[in-house]
């Protein structure tokens, strides 16, 4: 299957296979990573769920980019208790930004400066929905949308937040 294909090309590579799970933590390049969920398994689920989503930290000085794949609000309730996020957060947006995550709760918690969006342009389900959008802007982040705005490029110092545009935008975040 596709696990095992993938397996094969990270032998060929050399690469470095591992499972992540809630509570590992390990540096790369100076970026601190906290896997923040899934926890350990009592199964193997044959098909994974959203919920079985990675959910991730990456730290790097004052900044805190949060990756939360598709997990929805029952995910993001169980991190919550776990969460102790650098002053500047970005978050990378849930299920691209269906109903089912970025509950107030948890976005209230982040206070994202920067929230990033992955969704195809006139995509069939509607993502980004108004309401996410608008639990994003009342937690005071700015939001960039990949099916308005193209590709979009975070960099970070460490201390302050740039974001880059394919259709030109520029941002420069600072606490």
């Amino acid at each position: 299957g596709p696990t095992q294909a993938l397996h094969g090309a990270a032998r060929r590579r050399r690469a470095t296979w591992r499972t992540l799970l809630r509570g590992d933590r390990f540096e790369i390049g100076g970026v601190d990573v906290r896997v923040l969920h899934p926890p350990p398994p009592d199964w193997e689920r044959q098909r994974p769920r959203n919920d079985d989503s990675l959910v991730l930290e990456l730290r790097y000085g004052d900044v805190s980019m949060v990756l939360t794949g598709d997990a929805g609000r029952d995910v993001e309730a169980a991190v919550l208790p776990g969460l102790d996020l650098a002053s500047l957060v970005v978050l990378k947006v849930g299920h691209h930004g269906s109903a089912t995550s970025s509950s107030a709760a948890f976005l209230s918690a982040l206070h994202p400066r920067v929230a990033l969006i992955s969704a195809g342009r006139r995509n069939p389900y509607g993502h980004p929905v108004p309401a996410v959008l608008a639990r994003l802007r009342r937690a005071g982040a700015e939001i960039f949308r990949t099916d308005q705005h193209g590709a979009v490029e975070v960099t970070t110092d460490g201390a302050t937040i740039d974001v880059r545009t394919h259709t030109g935008e520029v941002r420069h975040v600072r606490r």
